[in-house]
């Protein structure tokens, strides 16, 4: 069992092999944070709570910056998503601070993206960031941090409220540091592979 776990989440966040798909209409489909912030209607207080508090330590923004080179983040989100309203405020933050183009895409018109990046138990989810590299698709985050996705899919005994509240407090604690440094991770393996 431990190896399987190891195994499926070890794919969600892997540098994928450049594809094809233009992704690059994709991001160019998508609209700037502000003005998606701005739109949001579902968890709205969360949005700009998350937004107002979203920060990062100035060596994370400038390794964010020495690696993002050619780098562009369309990131797959929905407003009324529990977990995108935890990660992209912090994921934006950090890209405006960084240089690096972000636009935010609704899940309609990224299915084709979503289904080469699935979650480990094979559902398309939002939030997707993807990597851009050269007008390809160079891999994916997706989703939620390894930590609280281990957690969520061992506590599935758990009633779906209670383990909404519980997955809330996690992200109040961690303020998206643990999705940012494995994005980080990901945007600098990227980098090494151009």
């Amino acid at each position: 069992m431990a190896v399987l776990l190891i195994v499926m989440l070890s794919g969600m966040f892997a540098v994928q092999a450049p594809q094809t798909t233009d992704v690059g209409a994709l991001f160019d489909q998508g609209t700037t944070w502000d003005a998606f912030l701005e739109g949001a209607r579902s968890q709205r207080e969360t949005w700009l709570a998350n937004a107002a508090r979203a920060s990062a330590p100035t060596a994370v923004v400038e390794r964010f910056r020495k690696a993002a080179g050619d780098l562009q983040l369309p990131v797959v989100s929905e407003a009324n998503c529990s977990d995108s309203v935890q990660t992209v405020p912090y994921v934006a933050h950090v890209a405006a601070a960084a240089g690096i183009p972000l636009r935010i895409v609704r899940k309609a018109p990224a299915t084709s993206v979503l289904e080469r990046h699935r979650t480990p138990d094979g559902r398309t989810a939002t939030p997707t960031v993807i990597l851009i590299r050269r007008g390809r698709d160079a891999g994916a985050w997706i989703e939620r941090p390894a930590a609280l996705h281990t957690w969520f899919l061992a506590n599935a005994s758990l009633t779906s409220a209670e383990r909404l509240a519980r997955k809330t407090g996690w992200y109040e604690w961690d303020r998206g540091e643990s999705a940012l440094a494995e994005i980080l991770a990901l945007v600098e393996k990227s980098s090494e592979e151009r």
